[in-house]
């Protein structure tokens, strides 16, 4: 899913590059980043150290690098069964047109009323789905299943798979890079609300809507701040929703310190590469953050499962077909050999955990 770089897009196009990325990336002079040399401060008391959160995000990890993707995940069945219920509400025009049209005289006053409202509907479909398809379905459909991005920390860079549209695959320095550990959606804010302090303030209270769309964003300045075509400039929305500074930290770590100094990742931090078969998405995207609560929360006893955790398998199993359904209609991406991002070393394209070898010489 790409709902984040797709409202980036729309936004650009109107508006400009410096607005969105100053608006929708909240990149702009309030906003306070880190560099990968800032360690978490000691007064914390450890909110910031480097962890995952219990969050799926983490497709690779070894000596070498990790690799993560981006927000967005969990609401790709929603947008199935939303594209299902306007095909099927399309999908009665044909029958309605018959009924009312049957047995009637041509070019009468009943064939008109009939002719006017199916032809309204398809035409009332097709501007819905115009408004609708920059920002609701292209993110979804016929594009990559997610985006992917290795954080190499033997040859210093950043390798981003992601579609054309949103920026296409690129190769970034892992030292100019910045982080802004509470980026939020901007809703209903404006370019002009940026200098009010207290809409600022409202954006984070906000904490990105019912939908919690809120996260982290890794930030690429221009390559000469007074380029106006701002060559060198990328922004990432990397990691789930809900991620921060922990999931900063993680990586800043990893890519300062190497492996041994961040957490090994659970069972329950692993993102599956490839498609999901209905079972595994059950499990895995739905029951996953229920499994977390039982076993933090001592919900349930050793191997079963709460209430709490029943309910949430029958209140969304029946949508899992179509989440799987929707996955097919996408491509996984792949990284190009010659980018040798893998320092060497070929992984597997599909399945869920961790890989071996952990470690070994690059080529």
């Amino acid at each position: 899913m790409f709902n984040c770089e797709s409202g980036f897009l729309v936004h650009r196009k109107k508006h400009g590059q410096r607005e969105a990325v100053e608006l929708i990336a909240d990149i702009n002079h309030y906003t306070k980043l880190q560099s990968p040399k800032d360690k978490p401060k000691k007064e914390k008391n450890g909110d910031a150290q480097p962890g995952l959160g219990w969050m799926r995000t983490l497709f690779d990890h070894n000596e070498h690098f990790i690799e993560l993707s981006n927000m967005g995940e969990e609401d790709r069945s929603l947008m199935f069964l939303v594209t299902v219920m306007l095909a099927i509400a399309l999908g009665w025009t044909a029958p309605f047109m018959g009924v009312v049209l049957a047995g009637t005289k041509l070019f009468s006053s009943d064939w008109y009323f009939g002719i006017v409202v199916g032809g309204g509907s398809v035409l009332g479909f097709a501007v819905l789905l115009y408004f609708l398809w920059p920002q609701t379905f292209a993110p979804t459909y016929f594009t990559s299943l997610r985006a992917r991005y290795r954080f190499n920390r033997t040859t210093r860079k950043v390798y981003v798979l992601r579609p054309a549209r949103y920026g296409g695959n690129v190769v970034l320095d892992w030292d100019r890079v910045q982080a802004h550990v509470n980026w939020c959606a901007p809703r209903e804010m404006t370019h002009d609300d940026l200098r009010d302090p207290v809409a600022r303030q409202a954006r984070q209270d906000n904490r990105g809507g019912q939908f919690g769309i809120c996260g982290l964003v890794l930030y690429w300045p221009p390559l000469d701040p007074a380029d106006k075509e701002r060559a060198g400039e990328e922004v990432l929305w990397v990691g789930p929703k809900l991620a921060g500074e922990n999931l900063w930290q993680y990586i800043r770590t990893f890519m300062e310190e190497g492996m041994d100094a961040v957490p090994e990742p659970t069972e329950y931090e692993w993102l599956r590469k490839g498609f999901h078969s209905v079972g595994q998405h059950v499990e895995e995207t739905v029951l996953g953050p229920s499994r977390v609560l039982d076993r933090l929360g001592g919900r349930a006893g050793e191997g079963g499962a709460s209430i709490q955790t029943s309910f949430n398998f029958m209140l969304n199993a029946v949508w899992a077909p179509l989440h799987c359904l929707a996955e097919r209609l996408c491509s996984w991406p792949m990284f190009p050999d010659e980018w040798n991002s893998d320092c060497g070393q070929k992984r597997r394209e599909s399945g869920l955990g961790p890989e071996e070898p952990l470690r070994w010489t690059a080529r």
